[in-house]
């Protein structure tokens, strides 16, 4: 069989510690915590921007390896600039944009599922149980019941913090019943 990707697993946890990490921010400082936010991701955004274009740069060009570096540090640059302006812009529609993402992450879930099904985890039903918990999260944050924005970016706090949660422990349980497959 197939080994594991540990770099996958590495990048997985990473996210949901990002995800629990966030979750306590949104939490704890409500009020503040969708600015610092988007002041965190348009830095992040600027620093990816900056470094694709040196890189592009620093490469010598082959016709082999055509490469959308200028243009993809270039966008990550504008949008990083963007959001640092206008940090009340993304606020508004963070809830959006983060239900987004909590949904593709439930179905990245379901394919945790569907090859725990596959490896004959018995296992298998509690990553489905966290899968529609996500999924309901995600479509909760997209529908906005939520009249005040502390609320809402309480709600969102939580959501993160179970998501991570619910990350790690998705992926160390396929990851144990992988390795427990690649043994026999």
């Amino acid at each position: 069989m197939k080994r594991f990707p540990k770099s996958f697993i590495r990048d997985y946890m990473l996210t949901a510690l990002v995800f629990v990490l966030f979750g306590v921010l949104f939490l704890v400082y409500p009020s503040e915590s969708g600015k610092i936010i988007c002041y965190i991701l348009g830095g992040f955004l600027c620093l990816v921007g900056i470094f694709r274009t040196v890189e592009y740069f620093m490469t010598p060009v082959t016709l082999h390896e055509y490469s959308l570096g200028l243009v993809m540090g270039l966008i990550a640059i504008g949008c990083g600039v963007f959001i640092l302006i206008r940090p009340e812009l993304i606020v508004k529609v963070l809830h959006t944009v983060l239900g987004v993402a909590v949904l593709l992450d439930s179905i990245i879930k379901l394919q945790n599922t569907l090859d725990m099904i596959r490896l004959h985890d018995k296992n298998w039903r509690y990553t489905l149980i966290m899968t529609i918990v996500t999924a309901a999260l995600g479509t909760i944050l997209l529908i906005n019941p939520f009249k005040a924005m502390e609320t809402l970016l309480k709600f969102i706090g939580i959501s993160l913090i179970i998501n991570g949660v619910m990350d790690a422990v998705a992926m160390f349980a396929l990851y144990s019943r992988i390795k427990q497959v690649e043994m026999v």
